[in-house]
């Protein structure tokens, strides 16, 4: 399993959500499904470490990332 962190947009830019996802594609199809058009790009954490040296960087679930099983359809 690997860490990822997706983008949100509009009024809530500069914050992220942590997934924990065998694959960023599972990660996306889930976005794109629970998230609509609130999101925009999924990081993996060397990208989200860069972004934290220049950027206000919230991550909203920090703590309790959501997770995500191989196999499982989020469409």
């Amino acid at each position: 399993m690997n860490t990822y962190y997706v983008s949100l947009v509009r009024g809530l830019c500069g914050y992220y959500v942590k997934f924990i996802a065998p694959n960023s594609n599972l990660v996306r199809q889930y976005c794109a499904t629970y998230f609509g058009r609130l999101w925009c790009s999924v990081y993996e954490p060397p990208k989200m470490d860069e972004l934290r040296t220049k950027y206000f960087v919230g991550i909203v679930n920090e703590d309790r990332p959501i997770e995500l099983e191989e196999g499982a359809s989020y469409e």
